[in-house]
């Protein structure tokens, strides 16, 4: 990652999985605190954030440093537009 590179901004609930997995190496997907189903994992997944290794039920997640950054990004509020 440069400079000349933003980081994306996780949305709320990627930003809980990645919080949780930030404590420690890889964690079985199943024993996580909030609900992460495949299309969430394939989303965090595609831009960087997190790898995976096995199958399930012993699917192991582990949050990468681009995921780290992402997870610090500031979150930007989209202004409602006016009627």
């Amino acid at each position: 990652m440069t400079q000349d590179t933003p980081v994306l901004a996780a949305n709320m609930s990627q930003r809980a999985v990645m919080q949780h997995l930030s404590l420690t190496e890889w964690k079985v997907v199943a024993h996580l605190p909030v609900p992460a189903g495949p299309g969430m994992l394939d989303r965090i997944r595609g831009h960087g954030w997190i790898e995976l290794r096995g199958m399930k039920p012993r699917t192991e997640i582990r949050l990468t440093e681009l995921g780290l950054a992402a997870m610090r990004a500031p979150v930007v509020l989209k202004a409602k537009p006016k009627p």
